[in-house]
């Protein structure tokens, strides 16, 4: 098996990412690490951690407590040598297995998840097993997440994840039949002339049904159009 290994926003967090065979990352995984503005306090699940880049960015940047969880064995050797390139031994905690087969316990102040969007058939498939699982429903949906963030939140938890703007009352649909209110979304957008293209949210479970909506993101444009954008990636992060 062949690796790549790429510094990510700060210098001392390193991605291992498989070179050839399997799903790699885009900015709605750094995007949405920056997007839970998580506690110190907090324990974290990343469910479907793949190479670890939210549970690293999100350990370096907050300093949370968090446990990877992530089921494919090929994509698990990559988290395994991410979490130590970055020497996050003591801060994440690996888990091998599948969302669905792990025993509900209330164990965590939140849980983050970048799932696949898109469902089996609908969209290019790539020529392996290993990026059609990251990129398709096949093995986990938002509603298996779901379901896991309900089963495993303390009281007033909360769950983070990103979606396709145009499949987005899917998943909202989802959230509030389990008792996990939408409060919080942002629109990511190519540029101010364009449609949103993803969207980050912010459930907490049995919470009230306020709901904030905050200023999109644009990664092409003026300056100060995509100041917020760009100090992502600077790791302007705010604690």
């Amino acid at each position: 098996m062949e690796y790549t290994f790429n510094s990510m926003i700060f210098n001392d967090v390193t991605i291992c990412q498989l070179k050839n065979n399997g799903f790699r990352f885009g900015c709605d995984s750094l995007v949405l690490a920056w997007f839970t503005h998580a506690r110190q306090k907090w324990h974290i699940a990343d469910a479907g951690s793949g190479s670890g880049v939210i549970a690293a960015l999100i350990a370096k940047a907050y300093k949370s407590k968090v446990t990877a969880i992530e089921m494919q064995n090929e994509m698990f050797e990559c988290l395994k040598q991410t979490v130590s390139l970055c020497n996050m031994n003591d801060k994440i905690i690996l888990v091998n297995q599948d969302i669905r087969q792990m025993k509900k316990e209330k164990l965590y102040d939140a849980v983050v998840c970048n799932p696949p969007y898109r469902h089996a058939g609908t969209g290019r498939t790539a020529e392996n097993e290993v990026a059609n699982k990251a990129r398709f429903t096949i093995t986990m949906n938002i509603e298996d997440v779901v379901k896991f963030a309900k089963g495993s939140l303390k009281h007033n938890g909360r769950l983070f994840f990103s979606y396709d703007a145009d499949m987005l009352i899917e998943a909202l649909y989802i959230c509030k039949i389990n008792n996990l209110q939408p409060k919080r979304m942002l629109y990511l957008h190519k540029d101010i002339l364009s449609k949103a293209k993803l969207v980050f949210v912010e459930c907490i479970l049995a919470g009230g049904e306020e709901l904030c909506i905050e200023p999109p993101l644009f990664q092409q444009g003026k300056e100060d159009e995509t100041k917020r954008y760009n100090d992502i990636f600077k790791g302007i992060w705010e604690s």
